[in-house]
């Protein structure tokens, strides 16, 4: 988790940030024979419970900072399981000949459908509108939390009208004022992230940032040698004469 996100989804307050009904950007309007609310909420609840994700995967992502200070990274992440290996590949545009490279174990994935889905049993759903997305419609849904607690907030979901997974869900944090949200979309066989933003107030200014994940894929494993550090060359002794 980048470090803007990761404040977003960490913080914790003792205050209860104000449920917002604002839609995601693009008209809410009436579309050709949309499901009522129940169906659509029904169909969520199966396609999240019979809901597959991927054990072992590879994607990118670029990270955008805004605001307060200007930063932009790409990345190349493998996962397989709760390890994982991320590499720094470029730095505000200049890539680098030898990534960074960063090994975590026992990191949980943040990015996942399981770990954003709102759930009915926490929110209630309130149904605001059906918008046109193709050939078919998504269902936007404003959420109020049943028993509201410090730390985030999910505010709202779009649930996609063809699989009836989260096509996108906006949330609220109790500190530094965080709001942002994550989109999500098809690669490969699976429902994955496709993007995410986020602000915060904070000193000296507004922070913004911005994630796209791109190039997905799904190997049937990973080497374990995946997950470990390169071994530096040992040091040979001068030989005397």
């Amino acid at each position: 988790m980048i470090a803007l996100l990761a404040a977003a989804f960490l913080a914790a307050g003792a205050a209860h940030v104000p449920v917002t009904a604002a839609l995601p950007p693009g008209p809410v309007s009436p579309a050709p024979q949309p499901l009522a609310a129940a169906s659509v909420l029904a169909k969520y609840k199966h396609a999240l419970a019979t809901l597959k994700e991927p054990r072992d995967f590879v994607f990118e992502y670029t990270m955008q900072q805004t605001g307060t200070r200007t930063l932009e990274q790409t990345h190349r992440v493998f996962r397989s399981g709760k390890d994982e290996r991320d590499e720094t590949t470029a730095v505000n545009g200049t890539r680098s000949s030898a990534p960074v490279v960063r090994i975590f174990r026992n990191r949980p994935y943040r990015y996942s459908v399981t770990a954003l889905a709102p759930q009915p049993a926490a929110y209630d759903f309130l149904y605001a509108g059906a918008r046109r997305a193709g050939k078919h419609v998504d269902y936007v849904f404003a959420l109020a939390p049943k028993r509201p607690k410090p730390g985030i907030t999910f505010t709202q979901v779009a649930i996609d009208g063809v699989t009836f997974l989260p096509q996108s869900v906006a949330f609220t944090a109790d500190q530094h004022a965080a709001r942002g949200s994550v989109s999500f979309g098809k690669a490969g066989r699976y429902w994955v992230a496709r993007g995410a933003n986020a602000q915060a107030d904070v000193p000296g200014g507004v922070a913004r940032e911005r994630l796209a994940f791109a190039n997905w894929r799904f190997p049937k494993g990973l080497p374990r040698s995946t997950f470990s550090m390169p071994r530096p060359l040992p040091t040979l002794r001068p030989t005397l004469p």
